[in-house]
């Protein structure tokens, strides 16, 4: 997949975007149990879990079976049992470059749960060694109320 995607956002989600997945989850630090859940197809390894409710967002880095998978870092506190699983699939997780615009005309949305208007491009051009994906992580925006022009280059 490449080019650009746009997009007028005016509720809060992520971008790349989030998308409600099948049974109820908890997490307990790093590992993510499911009930009823599918994350085989739904999340695989890859993919990142969205908790919306802290700003934050978690890579996939391994599912073992439906019902269990492991995050690269823990969330800022756990998810708790009942919650449902919000995840960015795979192929849609790996941007190059996000852009982010709320214009001054505009009120102020969220970035990652910080008060924001302005421009904003998160890219990482080239390959710095510093990490395994050579991709910018998803970010939680907050448009309600305001409108954000965001543009995602795959």
């Amino acid at each position: 997949m490449s080019g650009y995607k746009y997009e007028i956002i005016t509720t809060k989600r992520s971008i790349p975007e989030n998308i409600n997945k099948t049974g109820t989850i908890a997490t307990f630090g790093v590992a993510i149990v499911g009930t009823g859940t599918l994350f085989l197809t739904e999340m695989i390894a890859g993919s990142y879990l969205v908790d919306e409710a802290q700003d934050e967002v978690r890579r996939v880095i391994r599912v073992n079976s439906n019902t269990s998978a492991f995050l690269s870092k823990a969330f800022s506190s756990n998810i708790a049992a009942g919650a449902t699983p919000s995840v960015i699939a795979k192929q849609f997780a790996s941007p190059k470059e996000i852009s982010i615009k709320i214009d001054s005309a505009d009120l102020a949305g969220e970035l990652n749960g910080v008060a924001f208007t302005g421009v904003l491009t998160i890219s990482k051009s080239s390959s710095d060694r510093s990490s395994q994906w050579d991709t910018v992580p998803p970010v939680i925006v907050d448009g309600s109320g305001t409108s954000i022009k965001a543009s995602i280059l795959y």
